[in-house]
């Protein structure tokens, strides 16, 4: 009989990437999938699967705080981007995991290695989130960022800014309906930027949330985000439910 599995991760390509491994393995049926904490709480209440693949850091609950507010109590197999230095507390409790970004022949290991059993008590669980919390160098993001105005250089305060985008191969600041030209990808601005604070809502733009001022549907699902000066940035469809969650729109 094959064990049924749910997969809890807030990113999209990471739940697909689990799910066409899945695809390959006879043993296992995915029976439903969850992209934020509340709704994987009702999910895992609601389907009872023999196992989770559960992401650590959710929208809203960690993985953590997920199994302690569960009922049932399935199998799990954490996925996780914290260090390794942070991950031999999982080693200490005997709890398998995935360190991101993990190899196929890995996941087939855990896989293999899981047992149908009790998920780890609560305070196994407060105690392994300590131990990882604890052993985790905070990391610090850029505060400001300088432009270069004609001929002279501008010090911006990142909660001043906007939206960052990319145009026909550049990428622009846009802070009170000006745009300056950077030299950054926004791949880099994405991993030096609060995480908080600014979001991927398309490929070709990177928002600051707290300067979103209105959300205008656009039809079939989708959305603009309006700034001040009207600006405006299209929210792609699938990055649309995180969105909605961060700034407190279930």
């Amino acid at each position: 009989m094959k064990k049924t599995v749910c997969i809890i991760d807030d990113e999209f390509r990471a739940r697909e990437r689990v799910r066409n491994l899945l695809k390959n393995e006879a043993g296992f049926s995915i029976i439903g999938e969850a992209d934020n904490g509340s709704d994987a709480v009702e999910l895992i209440d609601r389907v009872e699967p023999d196992l989770v693949i559960l992401d650590i850091k959710m929208p809203g609950l960690s993985g953590f705080q997920i199994l302690q507010k569960t009922i049932h109590k399935p199998a799990v197999i954490f996925v996780t981007a914290f260090n390794q230095h942070a991950v031999q507390a999982f080693e200490v409790h005997a709890i398998d995991y995935l360190l991101k970004p993990f190899q196929d022949e890995r996941f087939r290991e855990a896989l293999s290695q899981i047992h149908i059993s009790e998920t780890p008590n609560t305070d196994t669980l407060i105690e392994l989130r300590e131990l990882i919390e604890g052993s985790i160098t905070r990391k610090t993001y850029f505060d400001r960022i300088t432009v270069k105005d004609r001929f002279e250089f501008l010090v911006i305060p990142v909660i001043d800014i906007d939206f960052f985008s990319t145009e026909d191969g550049l990428v622009f600041l846009h802070t009170k309906g000006i745009r300056y030209v950077i030299d950054q990808t926004l791949m880099q601005l994405e991993e030096n930027l609060d995480p908080d604070l600014f979001y991927r809502a398309h490929r070709k733009s990177l928002v600051n949330i707290k300067k979103v001022e209105r959300m205008i549907p656009w039809g079939r699902g989708r959305y603009v985000l309006r700034f001040s000066g009207d600006d405006t940035v299209h929210l792609s469809k699938e990055k649309t439910r995180k969105f909605k969650s961060l700034i407190g729109l279930n």
